[in-house]
């Protein structure tokens, strides 16, 4: 999925709250900002708005020398799912595989790299009483009961506690092997293998890296690893906004599942901000 003009203006903002995330000086916040712009400037725009913000945030990582500004930030996003997950937890006899779906899409809104924000209190409830397509949801079953290997490519610290809820859910009702996919390092507040292991993903899942620290991924560059696994996985489950921008249109047979954070994937889709997204494609 090609980038928009307003992927531009939206990356911008997202380096504004990165300068104040990391508390730069003056000095320092200058020097991100201007060569930011004129790289903005030169990049081709035909490219994914990810691979875009990707050089973007490299080039603020070696001016302010912090590999992973959003460290701290993720480490709380991790701590507030885990209040929220835990009730689902302990009740997961009485969750569908809808209901599963729904609470990881939940955790897709825990996301600093849109400027959508979400209250995810407010949005729990909300998102509980919405369906998900019937017909891909029966199709997704479907394979998890015929499948013997599923590839869940990742996206955000705080998401990843309800993605293992979800992983938790599959290995309890189907005979489902799970592999689960990280950011090879920090982007935004992506998860990667070191936030992956802090909420246990590891007890249930292999865990793998894309091999790359953007916010998607980009599968001519990744890590043989995540080849092997789509080679070898029946079955492909995608999270997240910035996978779906990456991997749309590749021909690939994905399952999408995601939250509508930004006007450019809205009109993309036709559909509202903030709505669920379940798709196949």
């Amino acid at each position: 999925m090609r980038m928009d003009v307003y992927c531009v203006k939206c990356i911008i903002s997202q380096m504004t709250e990165l300068i104040k995330i990391i508390g730069a000086d003056r000095k320092t916040e200058e020097s991100i900002m201007r060569e930011v712009l004129k790289l903005l400037a030169k990049e081709s725009y035909d490219t994914t708005s990810p691979e875009l913000a990707e050089k973007v945030y490299d080039l603020a990582r070696r001016i302010s020398g912090i590999d992973d500004p959003y460290q701290e930030i993720k480490r709380l996003e991790n701590q507030k799912a885990e209040e929220i997950v835990r009730t689902f937890e302990e009740n997961m006899d009485r969750l569908s595989l809808e209901d599963i779906l729904k609470l990881s899409v939940l955790g897709n809104s825990m996301d600093y790299g849109t400027e959508a924000r979400f209250n995810i209190e407010e949005e729990k409830e909300k998102l509980m009483h919405e369906r998900l397509n019937p017909e891909i949801l029966k199709e997704l079953e479907k394979e998890l009961r015929e499948g013997e290997k599923l590839l869940i490519i990742g996206d955000n610290a705080g998401e990843i506690v309800f993605d293992r809820l979800l992983v938790r859910y599959i290995r309890q009702n189907y005979e489902t092997k799970i592999t689960y996919a990280v950011r090879g390092g920090p982007i935004i507040n992506d998860a990667t293998m070191e936030d992956a292991k802090q909420v246990g993903m590891d007890k249930y899942a292999e865990l793998i890296t894309t091999g790359q620290n953007i916010a998607g991924l980009v599968l001519e560059r990744s890590s043989k690893e995540i080849i092997e696994a789509f080679k070898n996985s029946p079955t492909v489950l995608s999270k997240g906004q910035g996978n779906f921008e990456t991997l749309e249109g590749k021909g690939l047979d994905i399952y999408f599942l995601f939250r509508v954070k930004c006007p450019v994937v809205s009109s993309y889709l036709n559909k509202p901000m903030g709505e669920m997204v379940f798709l196949r494609r």
